[in-house]
């Protein structure tokens, strides 16, 4: 009995391990989250707004919110964006703002663009009823998280990220320092603590507009490792038509079948949804996850002064 309960603890050890950054099955409409590189790459004022509910089903299922901000800066070659990330999982609560920076420049009929994210995490333990070996509740012990219990860490993002008119594709690492958060009952040697591991992204498509047709295939893939665990890949194949709705599939190995579909309200204005079927063993109990996606592009236009013009506050 102890072997299978030793065995159980590491396969959820190694579980955790896998899903430490957060999950998002609209990957094509959140590349700013993964890839700081794509920082500015639309050449607008953008915000994006993302919800996540995982394995619907189970108590304390994961739920992720992330909200992304860019802006393109001329004098800076480039653009900043602004991530800011909420996920909660079980007893755990991670929150998470980033700063980063792009410089872009026109490479091979595209726009090629170097990013750094600063990145700073707060993992708090919202509550949590652990039950101890002795079989008592809140006990005390310095390898448990205590309620309450919450530890702050930076860290860095790196990516490098190209767009042209029917290409694009990102490599990108996440977690570069590796950050430890201290979570423990008491301050000291022993104390329960987390240590992020390094995150490694290649992601790509391409947009194939089909002659004389209103519609496109937009295949796209992405890879994501930590070079401990297996790899998962997400590939995706999307059809949009008249460049305002679209729909696809995705699949996730060893993990779901997603279905998505999303239209563009206003020419700046889209709106996504996403749906994953599990197809693990824990498809008896889930519910499935579900995924709705918000963005909104502008830009701000500052008419060039007229030459030989003269302005006047005074209305004559």
């Amino acid at each position: 009995m102890r072997r299978i309960i030793l065995g159980i603890a590491l396969c959820f050890s190694w579980m955790v391990s896998a899903q430490q950054d957060v999950q998002f099955t609209q990957f094509t409409q959140n590349k700013l989250l993964y890839n700081p590189g794509y920082t500015a790459n639309r050449g607008s004022i953008c915000l994006d707004l993302l919800h996540r509910s995982q394995w619907v089903g189970f108590d304390n299922a994961p739920t992720t919110q992330n909200f992304n901000a860019d802006i393109p800066i001329n004098f800076l070659h480039g653009g900043l964006g602004l991530i800011v990330t909420n996920d909660q999982i079980g007893f755990f609560q991670d929150i998470s703002f980033g700063l980063s920076y792009a410089y872009q420049m026109d490479f091979a009929g595209g726009k090629l663009g170097f990013g750094l994210m600063v990145d700073f995490k707060n993992k708090s333990v919202t509550s949590g009823d652990w039950v101890f070996p002795d079989g008592n509740l809140g006990g005390f012990d310095p390898f448990v998280a205590a309620n309450g219990a919450t530890s702050l860490a930076p860290d860095l993002n790196f990516g490098i990220y190209y767009e042209n008119d029917k290409i694009w594709g990102g490599l990108s690492t996440t977690r570069g320092i590796e950050g430890t958060f201290a979570l423990g009952s008491q301050v000291g040697a022993g104390e329960f603590a987390f240590r992020s591991k390094r995150h490694y992204y290649l992601m790509g498509g391409y947009n194939w507009y089909i002659p004389n047709t209103n519609w496109a295939l937009m295949p796209a893939l992405m890879v994501k490792s930590d070079l401990a665990g297996p790899m998962t890949a997400d590939i995706n194949v999307n059809a949009m038509y008249n460049n305002k709705v679209w729909g696809g599939v995705t699949y996730r190995n060893q993990d779901a079948l997603a279905i998505q579909a999303g239209l563009f309200i206003m020419p700046s204005l889209k709106l996504g949804y996403s749906y994953d079927i599990t197809l693990s063993d824990i498809s008896v109990t889930s519910g499935g996850s579900h995924e709705i996606m918000l963005g909104y592009c502008f830009r701000i236009e500052i008419p060039a002064r007229e030459k030989g013009s003269n302005r006047n506050p005074r209305f004559l």
